[in-house]
């Protein structure tokens, strides 16, 4: 199972990267925090994988801290743009900020069920993970 786990955090570490290009792509040089949260959460969540599948237990506990923690983070940050994009909706302020602050929204919302499903079967299978690892 530890494998399995492995490739699943490894997805979620390339999943990470490509919406931090994604970003940086639709909203340019505003989006440079999403751009460093999914390139260094990617980069965790690699390692995590590699070292997982070599059956470390340490690139279980890596993987689970970090699904854990981007939930929250991007839980807090996916709250924030609802609350502003909701404020330029109601206020009609221009169609493109709207828009940029709609896919960051979009954006943010996506990597957020990416890492709460990542943790919710990381911790589904801890048990099995956890006696098949060293």
């Amino acid at each position: 199972m530890h494998k399995n786990i492995s490739y699943l955090y490894a997805f979620f570490g390339f999943f990470l990267m490509g919406c931090g290009v994604v970003a940086v792509d639709l909203a340019g040089e505003q989006a440079n925090t999403a751009l460093i949260t999914g390139v260094a959460g990617g980069l965790i969540g690699l390692t995590a994988g590699h070292f997982l599948n070599r059956g470390k237990r340490w690139g279980f506990m890596l993987g689970t801290a970090e699904a854990g923690l981007l939930t929250l983070l991007l839980g807090w940050r996916a709250a924030t743009y609802f609350i502003r994009l909701l404020g330029m909706v109601q206020e009609s302020q221009g169609s493109d900020a709207t828009e940029t602050a709609g896919m960051a929204f979009l954006l943010t919302t996506a990597m957020l069920v990416i890492s709460l499903l990542t943790l919710t079967v990381s911790i589904m299978f801890s048990k099995q993970v956890l006696s098949e690892t060293k």
